[in-house]
């Protein structure tokens, strides 16, 4: 899904005050740590990531596949109910992102082959 679609979408289901340019630093912050704890991890992969600009980037595509878009979703919807001091919805979302980051990692592991880690030796 496209950055502006996925904002879009957002909005629409839960509509807010902040602007489009804040979402997109926080769908930057999301973005970086799929690209630190899940993507970089793979062999072959090493992705540098500078985060998004709502101007330049609004037709990106985002690195998470279409089929794992609630990582975005929970994690916007957390940032949004933090911001509001709503914090039993803000900790709903975010046991919500964290268990769909979890799920995209153990896909994405199950699918690539990782880098071998450093120093370990199977003896």
């Amino acid at each position: 899904m496209k950055l502006g679609k996925m904002i879009a979408m957002v909005d629409n289901m839960k509509p807010n005050q902040y602007t489009k340019d804040m979402k997109t630093e926080w769908l930057s912050e999301v973005e970086g740590t799929v690209v630190d704890e899940i993507l970089n991890l793979a062999a072959g992969n090493q992705i540098v990531f500078n985060g998004y600009d709502y101007n330049n980037d609004v037709e990106k595509e985002l690195l998470v596949p279409d089929t794992h878009l609630d990582i975005y979703q929970y994690y916007l919807f957390a940032k949004i109910d933090y911001q509001n001091s709503e914090l039993e919805r803000y900790n709903n979302d975010t046991a919500m992102y964290y268990a769909a980051l979890e799920d995209y990692a153990k896909y994405y592991r199950r699918t690539h082959r990782q880098k071998p880690i450093r120093g370990f030796h199977n003896f």
